[in-house]
């Protein structure tokens, strides 16, 4: 799921990007989402901020709302990925059936 939600992401804002490097360090489940930590050993420079692929989010099996996701890069570096659900929804971490709609 990680990997097709920066594919989204780097489709709309980082044309190129490759993400055959990206290096998952380590991730952080919150009960309503998760921080997953990364580097990109491919050293691909990137303006710092906070992305997002315009409306799109994540349908999946257990989390009534669906979950919102954003990649935050900082010294032009992609950081960590958040992924959080929507509303009230709770969310285990859990990978069940998704998709991003």
């Amino acid at each position: 799921m990680e990997k097709a939600v920066i594919q989204a992401v780097a489709d709309q804002h980082w044309p190129g990007f490759r993400l055959d490097q990206l290096e998952v360090t380590r991730r952080e489940h919150t009960g309503v989402g998760r921080y997953t930590h990364m580097v990109d050993r491919a050293d691909q420079l990137l303006v710092d901020g906070s992305y997002g692929a315009d409306a799109r989010f994540i349908e999946m099996d257990g989390v009534p709302n669906g979950l919102f996701f954003t990649i935050e890069v900082a010294n032009s570096r992609i950081s960590y990925l958040e992924v959080v659900s929507c509303g009230a929804d709770a969310w285990d971490g859990v990978e069940r059936a998704w998709s991003i709609v």
